[in-house]
């Protein structure tokens, strides 16, 4: 009987465990509000290298924070968030099983870089491309899965 209890408090607990989602906020960008939320899918995760070599960089974290290096400047700082739905779900452009894309909103940190202003938001596209064995943002920093 006390087995069957453990087992019924169990399932129970499981469906709402598997839907914890962070809870989503609203961001305006350029007067366009974006739900997102600084809960990050692993599978973005990483350090992106100019045509998979070196520099320009671009690094997403776990914590939601990373850096983003234009090219022939130093890295910035900056804070990330995913587009998500309204309860938390991050939304992604699919093209096909093996290839889709998060949009990803980012403030920069502390920058000297004029294009690139201190506290200013953008936006950047991580697209997988899973077939090939790669990650890629701006089309050029790739990181391999």
């Amino acid at each position: 009987m006390k087995l069957q209890i453990c087992l019924l408090v169990a399932l129970a607990l499981v469906p709402s465990m598997a839907g914890a989602q962070e809870n989503p906020e609203i961001i305006n960008l350029k007067g366009h509000d974006y739900t997102v939320s600084r809960a990050l899918p692993g599978e973005i995760l990483g350090k992106y290298l100019y045509e998979g070599k070196g520099e320009p960089i671009v690094e997403i974290r776990a914590d939601g924070t990373g850096v983003f290096q234009p090219h022939d400047m130093p890295a910035i700082p900056i804070r990330i968030w995913i587009d998500v739905d309204e309860k938390g779900t991050p939304r992604r452009e699919v093209g096909s099983e093996l290839r889709y894309r998060y949009t990803l909103l980012v403030q920069y940190g502390v920058s000297s870089n004029g294009n690139y202003p201190s506290g200013s938001y953008g936006l950047l596209d991580v697209t997988l491309l899973k077939d090939e064995g790669i990650a890629m943002v701006l089309g050029e920093r790739i990181r391999r899965l």
